[in-house]
C-alpha cells in the first residue's frame, strides 16, 4: 500500500538520522577513550625541560633523578614526615621542591610537553642565598650540591623529630602516662632509620698499615653521595677497572707512623735516663711508663704533657692504605672524572672509552649486591664547553607512583588469596597464606571459566564441563583429561618463564626527546659522565 510504504520510508529516515546523531555525539569520546586505554600508545614520550641558556647541566641531572624510583619513594616519605612534624614550615625545603619537579617530569603526556625548572632553582637559590650561574657549569657539581643538601635536610629532620618526641615523652612521664607513646616512638625510629634512609648515601672505610711495625690504625669512615672514579689515560677501559683502581692498596712513602714515633720517644727517654741527674730520674721514668702504656693501649693517642722528640727518619716509614665500601647505597651514583690537569698546558678532557654494564655487582662473595642501570648522563664536547644529555630507562613502576595495587603477570592482585579450582563442580576452595580452606559457592554452568587465571582466551569445552557439570548423587565426577594441565602446573610453568627485559629508553636533550634502546645507551663509552645504578628488588 502507498501509505505503508511512506510510513516505512519515514521510519528508515528517522533511524538513519538517529544513527548519524549517535555517531556524531559519541565518536569523539570513543576515539579518545580507545586512545587512552591502548597500552602501546599511552605514553608518547616524557616531559622535557626548557633550556633558557646553558641549562643542559641542570636539565640532564633532573631528568636522571626523575628516573630513580628509590629516590622518589624517599622524597614522598620525607615530605610526609616534614608535613606532620612541621620541621621545614618556615624555611625553604629542597626535598619538597625536588619531589614536585620530579612528579611533573614523570607525567605521561599524550602530546609533546615542556616545563621549566625555574621553580626548583628558586628554592635552591633561596637556600644558598645566591643565584645559579648561567655560565658553562658541571653536572657533577650541581648533583653534588643537591645531594648534600638532601642529606643535610634528612639529618636535620631526624634530629628535630627525635627532640620533639623526647619532649613529649618527658611530659608524659611527668604526668604518669608513658605507655601510649611507646608504640609511636618505635614507629618514629623505624621511619627515620628504616627502609626510607637517604638512598644516595654510602660509606667508605679506610685503614692504614705501617710496613715497618705492621701497626694498623683505627678504621676511618667517611660518607659519600657520589663516587668519583678516575678514568685511566689509555684508549679504552672498563667500569670495573675504574672501580678496582679506587679500591686497590695504595702505598705511601715517608709517612710518620704513630707507633714508630712512640717507640722512638721511649728510646729517646731511655737514652736520656742514663745521663740525667738523680732528681730528674723519677720524672723521666714516669714519662717512659706513660709512653709505654699508650704504646700498648692506643698508639694514636699519645699522653698529654710529655714532649715528643722531633720527627726523624727513624719515625718515618712506608704505609699501605686500604679502602673499602662498608655501606652500600640504594642508588649508586658514579662520576667518571675525565679532567686532565697538566702543569705547563691547559686542562683537557680524557676521551678514553669506558665500557659499562647494564647490571653491576658490588661487594664480596658473602655480601654480593646487584645494581641495575637506570640513567646515564653523557657529555659531548671539550673540557671547557659542550652539551649534556640524559638517557633514562622507560620503566613502569609500582605503587606509590600509580595505583596502590598492581596486577601481577598472572592477572591477580598481590596479597589476595589464590582460588583453587576443583573438578567436583560443587565445592571450590580458597587457599590463603595461613593454609586455611573454606568452601565457596559452586560455579554457574552458564559462566565460562578460563583455564588460567587472568587468561582472556576461552576455555576448552572439556575443562568447562569438568568444573560445571552436574553429577547425580553418589556418582563420582568425571576426571579431567590427561592433556589438560591443572592451574597449579600452569602457574609453575609461568614462573619458570623468564621475564622479558625492558629494552626501551628515552634520550633526552632539554626539549628534544627520542626513543633509544639499551645498546644505544651502552655504546656511549666515549661520552659517559654520570652513571645512576639502583639496587635490584624483587618487586621491580
Amino acid at each position: 500500500m502507498p501509505g505503508d510504504r511512506k510510513l516505512t520510508i519515514v521510519y528508515a529516515g528517522a533511524a538513519s538520522l538517529a544513527a548519524i546523531t549517535l555517531v556524531y555525539i559519541f565518536s569523539p569520546s570513543f576515539a579518545i577513550d580507545s586512545h587512552n586505554t591502548s597500552s602501546s600508545q599511552r605514553q608518547k614520550g616524557v616531559v622535557g625541560l626548557v633550556n633558557t641558556g646553558n641549562d643542559c647541566f641542570i636539565n640532564s641531572t633532573l631528568q636522571a633523578l626523575a628516573g630513580l624510583p628509590e629516590l622518589r619513594e624517599y622524597l614522598i616519605h620525607r615530605c610526609r614526615i616534614a608535613k606532620e612534624s612541621g620541621a621545614f614550615s618556615k624555611k625553604p625545603f629542597l626535598s619538597g621542591a625536588l619531589k614536585d619537579i620530579l612528579d611533573k617530569l614523570n607525567e605521561k603526556p599524550i602530546r609533546r610537553k615542556v616545563i621549566s625548572a625555574r621553580t626548583f632553582l628558586a628554592v635552591l637559590e633561596a637556600i644558598f642565598n645566591q643565584r645559579v650561574s648561567r655560565a658553562q657549569q658541571d653536572a657533577h657539581e650541581f648533583l653534588q650540591i643537591v645531594a648534600e643538601k638532601l642529606a643535610e635536610e634528612y639529618y636535620a629532620m631526624e634530629k628535630f623529630n627525635k627532640e620533639r618526641e623526647k619532649k613529649k615523652i618527658e611530659a608524659e612521664e611527668a604526668s604518669g602516662s608513658v605507655q601510649q607513646l611507646n608504640g609511636f616512638q618505635e614507629k618514629l625510629e623505624s621511619d627515620l632509620v628504616g627502609e626510607y634512609g637517604m638512598p644516595l648515601e654510602g660509606t667508605f672505610e679506610s685503614e692504614i698499615e705501617c710496613m715497618k711495625c705492621h701497626f694498623k690504625t683505627k678504621p676511618v669512615q667517611s660518607k659519600f653521595m657520589v663516587m668519583t672514579l678516575s678514568v685511566p689515560l689509555k684508549t679504552s677501559a672498563t667500569l670495573n677497572d675504574c672501580i678496582d683502581g679506587a679500591f686497590t692498596t695504595e702505598y705511601i712513602d715517608d709517612f710518620q707512623c704513630d707507633k714508630c714515633r712512640l717507640q722512638h720517644a721511649i728510646g729517646h727517654y731511655e737514652a736520656k735516663l742514663s745521663t740525667c741527674k738523680p732528681r730528674e730520674r723519677e720524672e723521666i721514668q714516669d714519662s717512659i711508663s706513660r709512653l709505654q702504656q699508650a704504646l700498648d693501649n692506643d698508639p694514636q693517642s699519645p699522653p698529654a704533657g710529655i714532649p715528643l722528640p722531633p720527627s726523624s727518619p727513624a719515625t718515618r716509614s712506608r704505609i699501605a692504605k686500604r679502602t673499602c665500601m662498608s655501606t652500600y647505597p640504594a642508588v649508586f651514583v658514579i662520576h667518571l672524572s675525565r679532567s686532565i690537569y697538566e702543569h705547563s698546558l691547559a686542562s683537557r678532557k680524557n676521551v678514553c672509552k669506558v665500557s659499562f654494564p647494564e647490571y653491576l655487582s658490588m661487594g664480596g662473595l658473602m655480601d654480593r649486591r646487584g645494581y641495575k642501570l637506570q640513567c646515564v648522563v653523557t657529555h659531548k664536547g671539550g673540557h671547557e664547553s659542550g652539551h649534556y644529555e640524559c638517557f633514562r630507562r622507560h620503566d613502569v613502576w609500582p605503587a606509590p607512583f600509580s595505583t596502590p595495587h598492581q596486577r601481577s603477570p598472572g592477572g591477580t592482585i598481590p596479597g589476595t588469596p589464590a582460588i583453587s579450582l576443583t573438578p567436583s563442580g560443587t565445592r571450590n576452595s580458597i587457599s590463603e597464606s595461613n593454609g586455611s580452606v573454606s568452601p565457596i559457592t559452586p560455579i554457574s554452568p552458564s559462566l565460562s571459566v578460563p583455564t588460567q587465571i587472568g587468561d582472556d582466551r576461552p576455555s576448552s569445552p572439556a575443562s568447562v564441563r569438568t568444573v560445571t557439570s552436574a553429577t547425580p548423587t553418589g556418582l563420582e565426577p568425571p576426571s579431567p583429561p590427561p592433556s589438560s594441565p591443572t592451574p597449579s602446573k600452569v602457574d609453575c610453568e609461568r614462573k619458570k618463564k623468564k621475564v622479558k627485559k625492558n629494552n626501551k629508553w628515552w634520550r633526552i636533550s632539554d626539549e628534544k626527546i627520542k626513543e633509544a634502546k639499551t645498546d644505544d645507551v651502552l655504546s656511549q663509552q666515549k661520552e659517559v659522565y654520570l652513571l645512576f645504578y639502583e639496587r635490584m628488588r624483587e618487586d621491580r
